[in-house]
């Protein structure tokens, strides 16, 4: 499996309450993409950078979306440059049933 972290710098005329609404927003997005397991999103206590955490069965599969739907995405609506981690995830301890939660 591979874990993808995804981080971009929040605008400054973004607040974190509209960074939190766009969040919510954009999540049903990540629902029955193929190959993704897992996706939880990031917001810093200070709210000005944001970004993800993807959990995948397939790295090729991860490269494509990463590069053709999520940096786009963060491109048009928030004018930042994302970075993207790839790391191979050899072993996952599940502790707790997965759901979607939105605040």
């Amino acid at each position: 499996m591979i874990t993808v972290i995804t981080r971009f710098a929040v605008p400054a005329e973004v607040s974190t309450s509209a960074m939190r609404g766009a969040i919510a927003q954009a999540a049903p997005a990540f629902h029955n993409v193929p190959h993704l397991l897992r996706k939880q999103f990031l917001l810093s206590p200070d709210g000005r950078t944001a970004g993800g955490v993807y959990l995948w069965e397939d790295e090729a599969a991860a490269r494509t979306f990463m590069q053709e739907r999520v940096a786009p995405m963060i491109r048009d609506q928030f004018r930042a440059e994302p970075t993207f981690e790839f790391h191979d995830s050899p072993v996952i301890v599940e502790n707790v049933a997965p759901q979607t939660v939105l605040a």
